[in-house]
């Protein structure tokens, strides 16, 4: 018998970045200019690489904006990573914070799944306007528990996140690619609700073997455009 392909990975960016001053001491029509280069560059990748834009400005003081890239080519969101930098306004954009993961589908080659972009799992990802982002790095001890026991508190979890009916969890994986064990992104459609179903999740069993798990971002979704204009 064939052995079943498996799925391919998705790897994700997860990029804040700050908006220099110099840009808003621009002229209109040079800022105009400069903004219209930077969104065409961004919309000609679009057709191959998922792309969600959050605004943070006015939430925290280090990151006016976020970009979140998902491709299952690393090589190629390398690129257009790196590219963000080097157009109209992107090069007036400082790198603050960046996370790259991993993200598995074990049934990304089911025929009935339908895909995004040839390898996204589709409303999967970036359904809901507010996310909360934060990297985890998990206690030694969490490792000495045996399955049977990371998977009860995994369960335990899981029924407090099930309760919130809009609410919508993604974990990406980043052993060995980056210094943080695995990112969170907790969606929802109602920020009452985002907000509920973190402070539940605090108060699980499993956090007592979470390390670490700050910084923390608010994001609101918007459009590129609207988030250009209101941070320039």
């Amino acid at each position: 018998m064939e052995k079943q392909k498996r799925a391919a990975n998705i790897y994700s960016s997860f990029m804040f970045m700050k908006l220099q001053p110099e840009f808003r001491r621009l002229i209109s029509n040079e800022k105009i200019a400069a903004k219209q280069e930077f969104e065409n560059m961004v919309g000609s990748c679009q057709e191959k690489i998922f792309l969600r834009t959050y605004m943070v400005a006015g939430l925290r003081s280090d990151s006016d904006i976020l970009f979140w890239r998902m491709s299952d080519d690393l090589a190629y969101l390398q690129e257009i990573c790196a590219r963000t930098f080097s157009t109209g306004a992107g090069r007036y954009f400082t790198p603050v914070h960046s996370f790259l993961g991993v993200h598995n589908p074990a049934d990304a080659q089911t025929p009935k799944k339908e895909l995004e972009f040839g390898f996204l799992p589709k409303d999967t990802f970036g359904r809901h306007r507010y996310m909360l982002l934060h990297p985890v790095v998990k206690t030694h001890t969490w490792y000495e528990l045996s399955e049977a026991e990371r998977e009860k508190l995994l369960a335990e979890r899981g029924q407090v996140a099930a309760k919130y009916k809009d609410l919508q969890e993604n974990f990406f994986l980043s052993y060995g690619l980056d210094e943080q064990e695995i990112i969170v992104a907790r969606e929802a459609k109602a920020l009452e609700d985002l907000i509920g179903a973190t402070q539940e999740l605090r108060q699980q069993r499993i956090k007592n073997y979470t390390a670490v798990d700050k910084p923390v971002f608010l994001c609101l979704g918007r459009d590129l455009r609207e988030i250009l204009d209101a941070i320039s």
